[in-house]
Formats: structure tokens, sequence, C-alpha cells
């Protein structure tokens, strides 16, 4: 063989290489963002789909990224961080519901209120267990989960070579789907956000089906809130969530309240804020200022452009008292 054509050769499949690594690279960051916009912004569908619009969703996050990132550091084990970010989301669930349930107070009101109890919450949990130290502790490393043989498929594996919680996510969206449109359980829930009344009169228990949703909703969000710094950052900071919270809500009205839009949603906000990173260290003259407020300005954008195909559930946000 020519040697002019073997080098050839050689550049041309080392650039393929390349441009495959960094396809890889990038659908493996974007998918660990999406892990994070779609468990919160599931868990705001599910407690929407039964009528509660979960406002707090950025409190939980931080309280739940504070209480996730203790468990797994003090234990060692970060499926227990895991854990203990769903159990202090399922608790920020109960209050809602009992609060909203029983009180009747105004959700958003309620929502913004506790949003200000995590924020304050997730940084007195770190200060008094972990303190100032000069090093900041490390959350316990989480094993790659890989699928055999489909893994091994380049940008597949991108896909396929994950955390455990990422096809926790996989499944938890098509669980979701398939219970609100495929159950009778979930087209009770269904009628809740639309009507309670109207399911109150066949038999729904409309109150302990409202406590279940937010419960679980909220646990979801918890599960995101810990994602952040056991395995993105691998450590905990004040404000950790930098706004994703909102950024979820956000998501839940753009996919129209369904779990499988949610995903797509979670995917693209995701796609955008990782673009951004990869700006900031490509470009300097760009101010980083601007490619933060990248995702922010796509969902309002988004808004603007879909907001006659967006739909809500005709009774999110609205208290229902049985006559």
């Amino acid at each position: 063989m020519d040697r002019t054509v073997y080098c050839n050769n050689k550049t041309e499949i080392r650039k393929e290489g390349i441009k495959v690594s960094f396809i890889n690279s990038f659908i493996s960051q974007t998918i660990v963002y999406t892990v994070v916009y779609t468990l919160a912004s599931l868990g705001i569908v599910v407690s929407g789909r039964a009528g509660i619009f979960n406002v707090a969703s950025e409190g939980i996050m931080l309280a739940s990224a504070s209480s996730g990132f203790l468990t797994a550091y003090l234990t060692g084990n970060a499926l227990f961080g895991f854990l203990a970010g769903s159990l202090m989301g399922a608790v920020f669930g109960l209050i809602i519901a009992f609060v909203h349930e029983k009180f009747k107070v105004n959700q958003f009101i309620l929502g913004i209120s506790l949003v200000i109890l995590g924020t304050g919450l997730s940084d007195l949990l770190y200060k008094l267990i972990i303190g100032i130290k000069l090093t900041a502790p490390r959350a316990p490393a989480t094993p790659l989960v890989k699928i055999p043989l489909i893994s091994k498929i380049p940008v597949f594996s991108a896909f396929l070579t994950q955390d455990v919680i990422v096809y926790f996510m996989y499944a938890a969206s098509i669980l979701l789907w398939w219970f609100y449109y495929r159950t009778k359980l979930g087209l009770e829930t269904r009628a809740i956000g639309e009507s309670p009344k109207a399911a109150d009169v066949v038999g729904v228990n409309v109150t302990k089906r409202r406590y279940l949703s937010t419960i679980i909703g909220s646990a979801l969000i918890g599960i995101a809130g810990a994602y952040l710094p056991i395995l993105i950052t691998g450590t905990y900071t004040p404000d950790i969530s930098a706004g994703r919270g909102f950024m979820a809500i956000g998501i839940a009205i753009f996919a129209s309240w369904r779990p499988e839009r949610a995903i797509l949603g979670g995917f693209l906000f995701a796609a955008i804020e990782v673009i951004a990173f990869r700006l900031q260290v490509i470009s300097q003259r760009i101010p980083y200022q601007f490619l933060l407020m990248l995702p922010f300005i796509l969902v309002l954008v988004v808004m603007i452009i879909f907001n006659k195909q967006i739909e809500f559930p005709a009774s999110v946000g609205k208290p229902y008292s049985r006559e």
C-alpha cells in the first residue's frame, strides 16, 4: 500500500475516533444532567396530575441535596444517600399535602415558603454535621452499569453505560406513562386533576390520592436533588441546584404534564446546559453569565412558541372541599 494513502487513512480513522469520542462524551454528560431535570419534572407532573402544583421543587432539591450527600458521605454508600434524599422529599410532600388539604392554603404561597425553608435547611444541616473543613468532603463513588453487547456500540454506549439512577429515570418515565394512560388508577388520578368533584362522585378518595401523589412526586424531586452532589459535583455546595427546581416547573408545563414529554424536555434543557458549559471552556469572549442564562432563556422561548399547545389539568393549583 502507498505510504501516503496509508497515512491519510490513518488520519481519517483518528478523526472519526475523535468525533465519536466527542459525541459520546457530550451525550454522557447530557444524560447526567437529564436525570436532574427529568426526575424533578416528573415529580411535579405526578403531583400536578392530582391537582397539586408543586412550586416548592427548588427548596425540596436543596434540602434533599444536603441530606442525601451527608448520608452518602457518613455511610459510605451512595444508594443510602439517594434513599435519604427521597425521604426528605417525601417529608416536604407530606407537608405540602397536609397544609393544602387541611387548611386550603394557596399552593403558590405555600410553595415559595417551602423554597425558603429548604434553602435554609440545606445549609444548616451541612454546617451542623460537617462544619468548616479545609478540604471539602467527597461523596462515595457510584459504579456504572453496562448493558451487555449494546453498551459496546458507539453512541448507544453513552445512553447505556450509566449509573443506576439513569436507568431508574428511564424506568420511571415509562412506568408513569403506563400508569396514567393504561391503568384505572391512573385514569382516576388524572380525573382528579381535571375535576376532583366528578372523581369524588364516582367514589375516588380525592384527599388520599392527592396525599400519595404529592408524597411520591416530592420523593422523585428529592432523588433529583441528591443526584447533584453525589454524582455530578461529588460534594455539596450552597445553592447547588442553581434554579434547576424552577426550570423543572417549566419543563413540566412544557410537557403538558405528560411523563413521556418530560424526559424529552429534560434532555433538551440538559443539552443546552452542557453546551453552555462547553462554550465557557472554548470561548473566553462570551460572558459566562450569558451562558448561564441560556437554559432560562430557552424556557421563555419555548413557552412563547408552544403557548397554545400547552395543556394544564383544569384543577391544578385549586383547593377542593367536599360538599
